[in-house]
């Protein structure tokens, strides 16, 4: 995302001296973050949660893109989707 890992970690929050090593864990999986460090990295990030715990990269990709539409592009996202399952 364009962001070091010492800063982010210090963005959400995390001590400076520990941030990189911790944010290393959580992004090689060492470590899976409680959900609410989760939350603050998805806010620094600009990302939903949800993005964190996608299996399929384009699932998660479809969050991105469905996180910056307006309610009504949401649900006309959602009918289109439901409409293509059928």
């Amino acid at each position: 995302m364009g962001i070091a890992q010492d800063k982010l970690g210090v963005v959400i929050g995390m001590d400076e001296s520990c941030s990189s090593a911790r944010i290393s864990r959580y992004e090689t999986g060492i470590h899976e973050p409680p959900i609410a460090t989760a939350g603050r990295l998805a806010m620094a990030l600009k990302v939903p949660l949800a993005f964190f715990y996608c299996e399929d990269d384009r699932l998660a990709e479809i969050l991105i893109h469905y996180s910056a539409l307006n309610d009504d592009q949401k649900s006309q996202l959602l009918a289109h989707v439901v409409e293509m399952s059928h």
